[in-house]
């Protein structure tokens, strides 16, 4: 989702010092930043846990209910810079006041960072030393749905047994 590359890219460029020093990967026609970078991608995302369901709103003809369901997700951050001073400040500074600080006003939650061995060994063709790392984050998700109240019911039909009569059913609810 276009929002958790967001939040990921302002507590990178945070942790840096550098504004925008990351941009989402794999975008169309994306102008790579000169000197060091950054790109940050979503791998995947996923519930944890069972929703919570709650009534938010009612009135005559609707009720809106409100779900909290808790989600994990797995970004990619590949950085590129010369001095290594990047990679480790984004190893390492996940704990800092300051990424505190950002995590409480944004939502997210960060759970581990891995780094991906070897990376620019697999990129042989390319001249810039790469460093990955995958990090971990969870958020809260929060969905809203209006149901419509039903009013009235009505069900009829036909009883039938083999060899008997058949007997008509009809029942009618707040009629």
């Amino acid at each position: 989702m276009r929002a958790d590359i967001q939040v990921m890219q302002t507590m990178v460029d945070t942790m840096v010092g550098t504004p925008g020093f990351s941009y989402p990967a794999r975008q169309n026609r994306a102008v790579k930043p000169p000197g060091e970078f950054a790109h940050i991608r979503l791998l995947e995302e996923y519930p944890v846990g069972m929703p919570v369901n709650q009534v938010f709103a009612e009135d005559a003809t609707t009720i809106t209910y409100r779900r909290k369901s808790v989600s994990r997700l797995r970004f990619r951050i590949g950085v590129v810079d010369t001095d290594g001073l990047p990679t480790v400040q984004i190893m390492n500074g996940w704990n800092s006041e300051a990424m505190k600080a950002l995590m409480i006003s944004s939502g997210y939650g960060f759970i581990r960072i891995t780094p991906l061995s070897n990376e620019d060994a697999q990129l042989e063709r390319e001249w810039e030393y790469r460093v990955g790392f995958a990090v971990e984050m969870y958020v809260t998700r929060v969905f809203q749905e209006v149901v419509g109240i039903i009013e009235s019911l009505e069900v009829s039909g036909v009883f039938v047994t083999p060899g008997l009569e058949e007997y008509l059913i009809n029942f009618e609810i707040n009629e």
